[in-house]
């Protein structure tokens, strides 16, 4: 087999996801109290986020040294993330009044740049929407209250995690200026009936999409269904969307957002085949 000759800009990154690796996995902290995490996730999400062309990419995503460690290394950000939006729910709680106080979070801007994209592309495949869910909210619900204030919809934020929904939904109150009806429940996606909804938004750390989206079928088979998803390098950071194992449903993808050196999530559009 014909070894590979690996750019400086793909060492760069196999290294830089190789020692994030081992840091994640020796430190029990993952949180952004562990200024270590702080700098080895910070330099991890810069290095990834440059631009790669996609045979590249998919040359780093199928070397051996990265396919052993990728479900692992998944999980250890899915935790890294969690806690550090827990941690700045909680230093908004009781502090906020309206979206533009979240201005100091982290990834502000590139949560608003996220936002607009995605509504750029809602808006070619479906009209006014009235009212939306989105499932897996976390416990920083800033995704649904940013669509809410695209969408002047009604608003249901779902989340499986007792910690998630009781930050999350104190600050959703906080925000509530009665415009238009918000509402946070604790409650697996798969269980809720979506019946009056036009638009369901799943987020890319929620596991079960399949099931939801089978409960969605069973409930409101005529809504929009957006998840998100993430496409080549992008890959060593979340787990893209494998519509060949929504097995139970018949969906048509009708529109896709694409990521770039600021936005690390793509977002896939689908209804159903009735």
């Amino acid at each position: 087999m014909k070894a590979i000759k690996w750019s400086r800009n793909q060492e760069k990154i196999i290294h830089t996801y190789v020692e994030a690796y081992e840091t994640l996995r020796k430190e029990t902290d993952l949180s952004p109290n562990n200024a270590i995490i702080n700098r080895v996730l910070s330099e991890l999400v810069s290095v990834v986020s440059k631009p790669l062309d996609q045979h590249l990419a998919a040359e780093i995503l199928n070397l051996d040294e990265i396919r052993s460690i990728r479900c692992s290394m998944l999980a250890k950000l899915a935790i890294a993330e969690t806690l550090m939006e827990e941690h700045y729910a909680q230093s908004y709680v009781g502090k906020v009044s309206t979206l533009e106080d979240f201005h100091s979070f982290l990834y502000w801007e590139n949560y608003k740049e996220l936002i607009k994209t995605e509504m750029k592309e809602l808006q070619k495949v479906k009209g006014e929407i009235r009212s939306f869910a989105f499932v897996g909210t976390g416990p920083l619900p800033l995704s649904p209250l940013l669509l809410q204030q695209e969408l002047g919809a009604n608003m249901t934020c779902l989340d499986i995690d007792e910690q998630a929904y009781s930050l999350g939904r104190r600050i959703i109150q906080q925000l509530d200026d009665g415009k238009a009806p918000s509402n946070y429940v604790l409650k697996d996606g798969a269980l809720h009936d979506y019946g009056a909804c036009d638009l369901v938004w799943i987020a890319s750390l929620v596991p079960n999409k399949a099931e939801i989206l089978e409960r969605i079928f069973q409930t409101q088979p005529e809504a929009i269904v957006a998840i998100r998803s993430v496409d080549g390098i992008h890959q060593l950071l979340y787990e893209p969307v494998d519509a060949t194992k929504f097995r139970n449903v018949r969906c048509e993808e009708v529109g896709r957002t694409i990521a770039d050196s600021f936005i690390i999530n793509s977002t896939i559009y689908y209804t159903f085949k009735q």
